[in-house]
């Protein structure tokens, strides 16, 4: 199957994306891990550089799904046909949405790190072994190096430390564990500062974050959310924007003037959105003040982040709505939303009254799967690309199902 795979990627790939010339020229609002990783390659191949690349993901994703499959396995017991289908839905990625073995993004390695890091802490919950967890924030550091979105694994993991420790308390507490993660944000935060200090010149983080989470707060406003600013460079810099995407009809107000759905719209033209407006005319803005590439950047999100509070404020109801329909857009449905959020109260329960190894996998799949969702439906879009990473949570829960009362079957036989 990997053997038959592997060919389709190499037939149908490389694939390159706007993102993907971001990562070449390792631009300063993009996360270093992969931009590290491309830049290995190039210097050892120059420019024949790409297959090396993409053979090196598929091996890496390959790696992964091996090490995730055997952990389920040896807790599930798993027959060679179940284990096979399971693997097959892991792979699935790499020949069919965005082709992300083949692709020039980061998902080509921050999906394989999301399973690993997902197979560490399962064995840690199910076998209540605290020592996993500490092993698993080494490829947690790597992946929210590469994706910062991924930050929301920490509470996760936090509580599944506090939950082993609660549960061995007669034995032996380790707090070790649960301290790292709790001051994870400040390492990854001190060597994103260190990577931009070196390879730029400036010791701060990644400077863009402002800009991806003020899009909605832009999208939503009327002409009169002026008004809540007092600073003269928040004033001018949201009539030009927001002057902006009146002209090419991309408010709410001109979605919802055509008949026309306001999520939907938003969706499908973020990008025009949060790269086109918000972002370039940011970026030019600040330059005719004089400053440079770098210090344009780093005082439009500074600006942002001063203006995304005070229209948080002005227009909460109408954006804790409109996240909502953006959660919704992440499962594919509301029925979808609400299928999970089933499994994560149905399997809670479960694991407090049984501490059954089937319901933390359901349990620990289906919360880190709404945390990510979350996260991406308050800062970004619903697009596949930012979702898909615990999309084989549910195949894997009726895989588990199934095979558990198929065993259940053949001993009441």
């Amino acid at each position: 199957m990997y053997l038959i795979v592997g060919c389709i990627v190499v037939i149908k790939g490389p694939f390159y994306y706007p993102d993907s010339y971001a990562f070449l020229d390792m631009s300063i609002n993009h996360s270093p891990i992969y931009s590290l990783f491309l830049k290995f390659f190039r210097l050892i191949f120059n420019d024949s550089f790409i297959w090396p690349v993409i053979i090196t993901q598929f091996l890496i994703l390959i790696g992964a799904i091996h090490y995730l499959s055997n952990v389920l396995q040896k807790q599930f017991h798993l027959t060679l046909i179940e284990k096979f289908i399971l693997q097959f839905i892991l792979i699935s990625p790499s020949i069919y949405f965005n082709q992300i073995t083949g692709a020039v993004l980061s998902e080509a390695i921050s999906y394989p790190l999301v399973l690993i890091v997902f197979a560490l802490g399962f064995k840690a919950f199910a076998i209540l072994d605290i020592k996993l967890l500490l092993k698993s924030i080494i490829p947690l550091y790597f992946l929210v190096l590469t994706r910062g979105q991924f930050i929301v694994v920490i509470p996760v993991f936090i509580a599944v430390g506090v939950y082993i420790n609660y549960q061995n308390r007669s034995l032996s507490t380790r707090w070790l564990p649960i301290i790292l993660l709790v001051l994870f944000p400040f390492f990854t935060s001190i060597s994103e500062r260190c990577y931009n200090k070196l390879m730029y010149g400036y010791y701060v983080n990644n400077s863009m974050n402002y800009v991806h989470i003020i899009s909605a707060d832009f999208y939503l406003s009327k002409s009169t959310t002026v008004e809540i600013f007092d600073d003269l460079d928040e004033i001018e810099y949201f009539k030009i924007v927001h002057e902006s995407l009146k002209n090419v009809e991309l408010t709410k107000q001109s979605a919802d003037a055509q008949n026309k759905s306001d999520i939907e719209v938003y969706v499908d033209n973020f990008s025009k959105i949060c790269n086109r407006r918000i972002y370039d005319l940011g970026l030019n803005y600040f330059q005719k003040k004089g400053l440079n590439y770098f210090e344009q950047h780093f005082a439009l999100n500074k600006l942002c982040k001063g203006m995304f509070f005070k229209m948080l404020k002005h227009n909460f109801k109408a954006r804790v709505s409109f996240f909502i329909k953006n959660l919704k857009l992440t499962y594919g449905t509301a029925k979808h939303l609400f299928l999970f959020i089933l499994l994560i109260s149905y399997s809670l329960i479960k694991v407090y009254k049984t501490k059954s190894t089937i319901y933390k996998f359901i349990l620990l799949g289906s919360v880190l799967m709404l945390a990510n969702n979350v996260l991406i439906a308050f800062v970004m879009h619903a697009i596949k690309r930012y979702a898909f990473y615990y999309y084989w949570i549910i195949f894997a829960i009726i895989i588990l199902i199934l095979s558990e009362l198929s065993k259940k079957t053949s001993n009441e036989n």
